[in-house]
């Protein structure tokens, strides 16, 4: 018998765990004690593991560590649902009892503290009238536009611009004390292997450590391109998280 699930009757004794490493567990505290999302959260006795649910959503997220617990069935949505920034180990344990049906394994990067003066400091963030186009670009999201304007709207973003047209940008999914998590970048191919990645990269690096905070991304392990960039400048994996979307009950995951 493993480890059970029990509704988290404290949440402040959580929260705390969580904010002795913010950089490490910035996902979970983002989106399950930042955000406007609802969530139910459950975790082991000890605290060494937590789930948090939105049922009418169907999402779920992870953190901690899943060797030896035990999932209920019960705690699950009925349906097909979607987990997102999770322990690898957690997604291996859902997929004895649910199908799989998509997997987005990546590592977990972060950026050095900072990259000094120079000239991506004087680079702006992209303007909101932009956004239509550069959501364009990026794939990993089923509604991007809107996405992308509320985090533009929000976070900070870097933006490279040729005859006052995007060509280069970057920017964050979300930011909180200690962390701030970059991502949607994208250099269109006319303009690739010029350092424009580099830059934006700097440029949100350099004004995150102006405020006292960290960077981190999240890179899919088959993008080699943007792996090879981030150990270029000096990123360190500090761990993986998985992204996956699950489908019909095949087994029980608590026997």
């Amino acid at each position: 018998m493993g480890k059970r699930l029990y509704p988290l009757q404290n949440a402040s004794l959580l929260l705390k765990r969580l904010k002795g490493d913010p950089v490490r567990n910035s996902d979970f505290l983002y989106r399950v004690f930042v955000s406007r999302g609802k969530f139910d959260i459950y975790s082991t006795k000890e605290m060494g593991a937590a789930m948090a649910v939105q049922a009418k959503q169907r999402h779920l997220i992870f953190w901690g560590n899943w060797d030896d617990v035990v999932i209920p069935q019960s705690l699950l949505p009925e349906k097909d649902f979607f987990v997102s920034s999770s322990p690898p180990g957690a997604v291996l344990l859902m997929g004895k009892s649910r199908e799989i049906t998509g997997e987005w394994p990546c590592w977990h990067f972060l950026a050095p503290e900072s990259y000094g003066p120079g000239s991506w400091d004087r680079i702006g963030p992209i303007k909101l009238e932009e956004v239509p186009f550069i959501s364009k670009h990026w794939a990993l999201s089923d509604d991007p536009e809107r996405e992308m304007m509320s985090r533009v709207r929000k976070f900070d973003s870097a933006c490279i611009r040729v005859r006052g047209r995007p060509i280069a940008w970057c920017g964050l999914h979300y930011e909180i004390e200690g962390v701030g998590n970059m991502g949607f970048a994208h250099t269109l191919d006319r303009h690739r292997r010029k350092g424009y990645a580099a830059l934006v990269t700097k440029a949100l690096v350099n004004r995150l450590a102006a405020r006292g905070n960290r960077a981190t991304v999240h890179v899919i392990k088959d993008n080699l391109a943007s792996i090879a960039l981030c150990e270029s400048m000096g990123f360190e994996v500090i761990g993986e998280l998985t992204w996956a979307s699950f489908g019909k009950r095949t087994a029980p995951c608590d026997k």
